[in-house]
């Protein structure tokens, strides 16, 4: 009786020990289940975190972006605005010139023809005064006519040459010069030194000083010098050309007749 209990005990305990090593395969698979669960998890957590990085960054790269483009348009607006500036800047310059070309016009119709006439009256002036370079002075009167006729010459060039004409002219009165050349005597050419005292009187005499003539402003001719002007107008001579120190000396020298 006492060994039949004892087997029984055995028996029990291996079937509770066998029970327990069920019980135990029973218990790890859901154990192993849950761990590979959170695997899963930890695994799908990597995964989303790499992608909120990726966006993240993706994010401050679009902002980075957004702000260049606001910078660029800030710019963009302010040449813009330099540019519309600028622009109306221009159109007003266009305008201005318009106007002032209209203005132009209206002066060239008023200004040509007084240059016209402003170089008349100096050709009328070369041939009523006294005969001296007589060649250059109608030869500059000439080249202003066929100024006056060249379209490729502005108008304030063809005005600026009419009045250094005018000043060269007026700087001839202001000189007194010496000068060789030749002139007709009877057919004969005859070498002579010339003697200008401004406008107001012209002089020559022989290469020997033996002789002499004035011109008459009055008759247009040439006229005989009188003895007692030979030595001084030989003095004057010698005096123009640096020869001897400038002094006093008596010239023939025509008196305007008083008004009646």
């Amino acid at each position: 009786m006492y060994m039949k209990k004892t087997l029984v005990l055995k028996k029990t305990a291996l079937v509770v020990i066998a029970s327990a090593l069920l019980g135990g395969t029973a218990v790890a698979g859901p154990f192993e289940s849950a761990v590979t669960v959170e695997k899963r998890i930890d695994k799908a957590a990597a995964s989303s975190q790499n992608r909120i990085n990726t966006l993240a960054e993706q994010a401050a790269d679009a902002a980075f972006e957004y702000r260049n483009t606001l910078s660029r348009v800030d710019s963009l607006e302010t040449f813009n605005t330099q540019l519309r500036r600028q622009v109306k800047s221009q159109e007003n310059s266009i305008n201005n010139m318009a106007n002032e070309m209209e203005s132009i016009d209206e002066t060239e119709k008023g200004v040509l023809p007084l240059m016209d006439e402003m170089i008349k009256t100096l050709d009328q002036f070369v041939s009523l005064d006294i005969p001296f370079n007589l060649e250059t002075r109608t030869k500059r009167v000439q080249d202003l006519h066929k100024l006056m006729d060249d379209a490729d010459i502005s108008v304030s060039e063809k005005y600026r040459k009419i009045l250094e004409a005018y000043q060269i002219e007026m700087g001839y009165g202001n000189v007194m010069e010496s000068t060789s050349g030749e002139i007709d005597r009877d057919g004969t050419p005859v070498k002579v030194d010339f003697l200008r005292v401004g406008r107001t009187a012209y002089i020559y005499l022989t290469k020997d000083s033996k002789g002499g003539q004035y011109w008459n402003k009055k008759d247009k001719q040439w006229v005989d010098l009188p003895e007692e002007y030979i030595s001084e107008v030989s003095e004057a001579i010698k005096m123009a050309k640096g020869i001897v120190p400038v002094e006093m000396f008596k010239i023939p020298v025509e008196v305007a007749e008083a008004a009646q």
